[in-house]
């Protein structure tokens, strides 16, 4: 939809030039070209517009389409006009003369400003598309402008010269909300989510979808027909395709159309159908090959073919191709079809869940709604609840969610009802919502004594909730029921229970168990430890400050050795969490990068907002940072755990204090400190210090002072360096006049080259803001410039912006770029040797200094240039003397 708001606005602007007043917009069928037209249409305000539908029957005789724009004008011509036109079918037409008269007719009649909207053009004849082309082309000086659309990717000749706007196909989240705005029931979100699946992108294929089923399938009360039954005659298909192909071509089509899947092997044992006729097919872009297999990927196409077959035919076409199949689920899902079939729906869904281990997610749904409308006396739960795991295993939230829903209306054991309540669990904990611990609780003391296993897992569950919540304490409770329970079951706990206890060690600083648990998965072999694991430990890890080892572990997620969607799709996000959290901004920025350019709508919906808002925050884009946290913010103390409502409202105070408005940050902070709760953590110290900072820059010492008195004992507790360096900034920022300044200072000579770039460039930040208000200007403009320099080096240009304004109201802040002259007469010396390429031994050779001694001074460099090695080094001095 984006796409489209933006073409909009486009061509809004477009139609009020004085140049360049000729547009086409392409795109294949059901892309929403006409509705584009349409939209135009609705939003000229006033400005006189004609819009002109083309016909494909408009080509069979001369001139048809011209007569049709005319008659839109609508305009009378003279007579010199009209004794141009032919008078047979097989008549010449004089183009340039009727082209001449037309324009000289259409500037003194046709309104100043006009906007003519053709849909369609290509299926015009060609003599109008030429007359038209000229029109366009003459008339754009009179101020008229020409928006046109076609369905191919071939610009008739007249129009070549003109611009072209594509229209790309639309994101699964945008169809959804294209499903419910052409619904008039409540459209169920699980619904959606299929129907979308289905629509391959296509807008138009959808709206047909949802027009063509029940009130009952849309609220999610009764199985999908797939393929739909399209609302339009299929003869209009039928004449296409037998104008493009070959009866042998088109017998293949309906034979591929029967089903959601058939093999290339068995396609080519389909009467009079040979392997060319089916390599044309799947050139020409109708059939879609993957892996040996052959499919339709255009639904309304697939259904328009499957319905132009009456129901004996239908039967007929799954009987032939039952026979010559070779795949054993294919063969099972056309025998189904069969009027003796005794197939249970059972097996095709088990049928099913092995599609979906290939990826094949499309024909997975399609035989397992076909399961659930043969279902009579069957009551397959266990194979659904299978089937519900491995959507979620594929990241398949949505239609999981379906799934769940429709299975809670089957009769099922107490035991299949706790598997279908931990599904559902682990399908909130997966989207990011809040868990009901009251319900948790309510199955656990009905069952506990029979199921002594699955109460623990659930019990794991809601601790889990608890601690993103920050109640620690009946999380702690939970925790030590459930192992109670399993402890009973003889079980070692669920990969739920580990994270859990993880989660609930790292908050409280237990951090024994977490570097047992990472040494134990460091030495296992791919496929013993369970993919949570590697996640939760990762966190835990990153918790704890052992950054490195937190990306090592992940990477083990990442290589391939794991390679089960969902939790590759978590590992990238949680890589992009990470890095923030260890104020890597370079690869912070390449990880939400990576996470955005991945196919993971719906998955852990608060997270992937809240790294998005950092990311442009970041770029000093708060126009894209601002309303992302605004649109979270009214869900943030209601919808989503305290942990991401605690970061939603931390972000929007770092956008308060990179902008100067500080009063407002140190509210921000405050109500941060409030949402983490007992939760005491590297990211509470950044809080605490961020507010420090903000109360003192809002010129209230005092208060940052007692703040930092307040929080103190607390942050010292949390051991990571990480915070060991926050917790002295929040120091130096609290002290008063000349000891401020030695802990900055001493605080820039501890820093080593393994710590954040990003926290040594707040030191100089900040130590620049103290500088400056004690009036050391100069001072202050060399450790703003360091910053600065830090900030851009790494990416943080929000954090640099801020910097930028600091000097502008300094008096000593030269006007050039200053960095080379901060560096000492040693420092540029050993700055070209690095670019000259010497070594640590040659620089010290030329020095007549220890290699150790080169080291030293290389890494002091580093520090002050924001840099990490010596290709940084060289690669910043070169772009900057450039």
């Amino acid at each position: 939809m984006r796409n489209r708001q933006q073409l909009l606005a486009k061509l809004r602007k477009f139609t009020h030039g004085y140049r360049d007043r000729a547009a086409i917009i392409s795109g294949g069928p059901g892309l929403g070209k006409s509705w584009t037209l349409e939209q135009i249409g609705q939003q000229l305000n006033g400005q006189p517009h004609r819009l002109i539908r083309s016909s494909k029957h408009e080509t069979s005789w001369p001139l048809s389409g011209l007569l049709s724009f005319l008659c839109a004008v609508p305009l009378k011509l003279s007579p010199k006009v009209t004794e141009l036109f032919p008078n047979a079918v097989d008549a010449q037409v004089d183009c340039y003369q009727i082209a001449m008269a037309l324009h000289q007719e259409l500037v003194e009649k046709v309104e100043p400003e006009m906007v003519f909207l053709i849909d369609d053009l290509d299926l015009m004849d060609a003599a109008s598309q030429r007359i038209i082309g000229f029109l366009a082309s003459r008339m754009q000086g009179n101020r008229v402008s020409f928006i046109t659309t076609i369905s191919t990717d071939r610009v008739p000749e007249p129009f070549e010269a003109f611009r072209r706007y594509s229209l790309d196909r639309m994101d699964p989240t945008t169809l959804k909300q294209v499903a419910k705005d052409h619904c008039i029931v409540d459209l169920q979100d699980s619904v959606a989510e299929v129907l979308a699946q289905f629509a391959h992108g296509n807008p138009g294929t959808i709206v047909e979808h949802v027009k063509s089923l029940t009130d009952a399938q849309l609220e999610n009360h009764w199985p999908l027909a797939i393929p739909y039954r399209p609302r339009q005659e299929s003869s209009a298909t039928m004449s296409d395709l037998h104008a493009q192909f070959t009866p042998a071509q088109i017998n293949a089509l309906r034979y591929i159309a029967i089903g959601p899947l058939i093999s290339y092997a068995s396609a080519l044992k389909l009467p009079e159908v040979t392997s060319f006729d089916l390599r044309e097919l799947v050139t020409a872009g109708i059939v879609s090959l993957h892996e040996d297999m052959l499919s339709l990927p255009d639904l309304l196409m697939r259904s328009r073919l499957f319905w132009s077959a009456d129901c004996p035919n239908r039967i007929q076409l799954h009987k032939h191709v039952a026979e010559i199949s070779e795949t054993p689920a294919l063969k099972l899902f056309h025998e189904s079809h069969l009027d003796d079939s005794m197939a249970p729906s059972g097996e095709l869904i088990i049928a099913a869940i092995e599609l979906l281990k290939r990826g094949r997610i499309h024909a997975a749904i399609e035989f397992v709604e076909w399961a659930l409308v043969r279902l009579e006396e069957e009551n397959p739960v266990p194979e659904l609840l299978a089937y519900i795991l491995q959507l979620l295993r594929s990241g398949q939230l949505g239609i999981a969610q379906r799934y769940t829903q429709y299975t809670l209306t089957l009769e099922m054991t107490s035991s299949e009802k706790l598997k279908l309540m931990t599904l559902e669990l682990e399908l909130m904990a997966l989207k990011g919502t809040f868990i009901p611990t009251s319900r948790i609780y309510s199955a656990v003391d009905e069952h506990q004594c029979e199921h002594h296993a699955l109460c623990g897992n659930l019990l794991s569950m809601s601790a889990l909730a608890l601690c993103l919540n920050g109640q620690l304490e009946d999380a702690g409770a939970d925790l030590r029921r459930a192992k109670e329970l399993f402890t009973k079951a003889d079980s070692d706990g669920t990969p739920r229970f580990l994270q859990a206890r993880m989660v609930h060690d790292s908050y409280t600083q237990n951090f024994d168990p977490i570097l047992s648990e990472s040494q134990v998965i460091s030495r296992a072999k791919p496929g013993e430890v369970h993919e949570i694991t590697y996640l939760t430990v990762a966190s835990a890890l990153s918790e704890l400050g052992q950054h490195e080892q937190a990306r090592a572990t992940l990477a083990r997620l990442l290589s391939g050795a794991h390679g089960v969607p969902l939790y590759k799709s978590l590992g990238l996000l949680y890589d992009a969490q990470l890095a923030i959290k260890a104020h890597d901004v370079p690869r912070g920025l390449k990880a939400v990068e990576r996470w955005n350019s991945s196919a993971n709508a719906g998955l852990m919906r608060p997270l992937p907002r809240i790294i998005n808002a950092w990311y442009w925050l970041m770029k000093n884009r708060a126009d894209k940072a601002m309303p992302i946290l605004d649109s979270l913010r009214p869900y943030a103390h209601d919808e989503i755990p305290s942990i991401y409502a605690s970061r939603v409202t931390e972000l929007a105070g770092l956008h308060a204090l990179m902008s100067g408005r500080f009063d407002e940050a140190a509210t921000h902070f405050q109500h941060t400190q409030l949402t983490y709760r007992k939760i005491v953590n590297t990211q509470y110290v950044e809080t605490c210090v961020n507010l420090i900072e903000a109360l003192a820059s809002a010129n209230h010492p005092e208060q940052a002072a007692n703040e930092f008195r307040a929080t103190q004992s607390l942050m010292a507790s949390v051991k990571s360096r990480q915070a060991k360096l926050l917790l002295r900034r929040a120091q130096a920022i609290a002290l008063p006049g000349e000891v401020a300044l030695s802990r900055f200072q001493s605080l820039l000579e501890t820093w080593q080259p393994g710590d954040s770039l990003l926290e040594l460039a707040r030191i100089h930040h900040c130590y620049g803001v103290r500088l400056d208000f004690m009036g050391r200007q100069s001072q202050a403009v060399k450790q703003f410039i360091a910053a600065k320099t830090i900030y851009r080096n790494i990416g943080a240009l929000g954090w640099a912006d801020s910097v930028v304004k600091l000097l502008s109201k300094v008096d000593d802040a030269p006007t050039s770029e200053p960095e080379l002259e901060l560096l000492t007469h040693e420092e540029n010396q050993l700055v070209s040797m690095v670019r000259q390429g010497l070594t640590n031994k040659g620089i010290a050779d030329e020095l007549f200094i220890s290699v150790s001694a080169v080291e030293a001074r290389l890494t002091r460099l580093f520090r002050k240039t924001g840099t990490r090695n010596r290709q940084q080094l060289s690669a910043h001095f070169a772009l900057r003397i450039a």
